[in-house]
């Protein structure tokens, strides 16, 4: 008899494995919840883990963390552009001249660049690879988590059934955000990045541990002082540590 059952991870520890260096580390870190990572389909951006044992796959998308993602991805969601619409005539006709080799990637490369959000690498890289891992497993649960870029990208790519948990999502003004029993959207207070949906009714908005550190610059009245501890109050609100010891389990 097991007296000691494998416990659950919580959405700060597999938010938090994502950002680990390298897939050995994570992949240790998610052993002890059951979880083998798949290498052949984990990356920076995006980890498969799969419990043999109840069938569970669990994806978490990690947020920006190159230089592609702030001024591509990130820029593109900041404006609402969601989609690419169609080549001009002048790319349509480049892309004929090329080779059959040379066509497929010729439109990755220019729908990442001047395409919409869903059509850079980063959001059909996530797409394509949660669709793989489903394939392989045939999972009979499947919960999908993600913090900010990944945050988005996750409610966007989840299916009926599938369970999302996101974290500080990226949002834009007058983007919708779906609520619903299986999707468990937060936001710190007082984080910028998911701003947009602070009045969301489907977006729980989690207190702030480091709101404190701003009160003594108010009562100073000083603008110099609010400014310089409202933007350090900024920076730490989309810190996944916020979330540390909260009991949001995935």
């Amino acid at each position: 008899m097991n007296n000691n059952p494998t416990p659950k991870p919580t959405l700060y520890d597999t938010l938090r494995v994502g950002y680990l260096p390298n897939e050995k580390q994570q992949g240790k870190e998610m052993q002890k919840y059951g979880y083998v990572i798949d290498n052949k389909l984990s990356n920076d951006n995006q980890q498969v883990y799969y419990n043999p044992e109840t069938k569970k796959l669990l994806y978490n998308v990690t947020g920006s963390h190159t230089l592609g993602d702030w001024v591509n991805s990130d820029l593109k969601l900041a404006l609402g552009i969601r989609k690419n619409d169609g080549k001009p005539i002048i790319e349509r006709g480049i892309e004929k001249l090329l080779p059959d080799a040379w066509k497929k990637g010729f439109d990755r490369s220019y729908e990442n660049v001047f395409g919409g959000f869903k059509d850079t690498d980063r959001y059909k890289q996530a797409d394509e690879t949660l669709k793989q891992a489903k394939a392989k497993y045939a999972p009979v649960d499947v919960s999908i988590a993600g913090h900010s870029l990944g945050g988005r990208i996750v409610q966007d790519i989840a299916k009926s059934g599938d369970k999302v948990y996101a974290l500080d999502a990226g949002a834009t003004i007058g983007q919708s955000v779906k609520g619903g029993p299986n999707r468990n959207i937060y936001r710190t207070a007082g984080d910028i990045v998911s701003g947009t949906t602070a009045w969301n009714p489907a977006v729980k908005t989690l207190a702030n541990p480091n709101t404190s550190k701003i009160l003594p610059a108010l009562l100073t009245a000083d603008p110099r002082k609010i400014a310089v501890a409202g933007a350090i109050d900024a920076y730490h609100a989309h810190n996944i540590e916020n979330i540390k010891g909260t009991n949001i389990f995935v």
